[in-house]
């Protein structure tokens, strides 16, 4: 049997707003509207593990590798990294609400290594993660941004396309 094709969320998104613009009943299509703007849990329960993971390997990086030195670019390349890490997540259809969700996940991620290493290490073992706890907004905004721009740009293209 060949494959039925299937939906993209945009697409389900955008019928289940047409069928509630097309009926009378208006409790019925006050519901499918709320169904169609509905949080993607699965999106940024994916974002959030990509961000702890980012997290945990910054941590990691700083207790072996750099041995408590922290390089001067770290912040910044964590930065750039977290675009990356949003226009990828983009790409696999997370929303930006979803990515700028997941991406808050750091900060747990990054005093979860902070924790398990002092666990382990003992007074070897770092005090902090090596970052302000506010600087985690910055990373929520930037994976924002960088995937609502792909996911724009994708829908530019398929629309210039059709």
């Amino acid at each position: 049997m060949p494959a039925e094709p299937r939906m993209t969320p945009d697409e389900w998104k955008t019928a289940m707003q047409n069928e509630a613009s097309s009926v009378n009943d208006r409790d019925w299509a006050v519901q499918t509207r709320l169904a169609a703007g509905r949080f993607g849990w699965r999106g940024a329960g994916v974002s959030a593990l990509v961000f702890a993971g980012l997290g945990v390997s910054m941590v990691l990086l700083i207790q072996f590798l750099w041995q408590h030195d922290t390089p001067d670019g770290l912040w910044s390349g964590v930065m750039v990294g977290s675009g990356v890490v949003g226009a990828l997540l983009g790409l696999r259809r997370v929303g930006p609400l979803e990515a700028g969700a997941g991406a808050l996940a750091f900060l747990p991620g990054a005093w979860l290594a902070v924790v398990s290493l002092q666990a382990t290490l003992g007074n070897a073992a770092p005090r902090d993660p090596g970052m302000d706890d506010q600087g985690v907004t910055v990373l929520a905004v930037i994976a924002a941004c960088a995937a609502g721009s792909v996911r724009s740009l994708a829908a530019l293209r398929r629309s210039a396309a059709t």
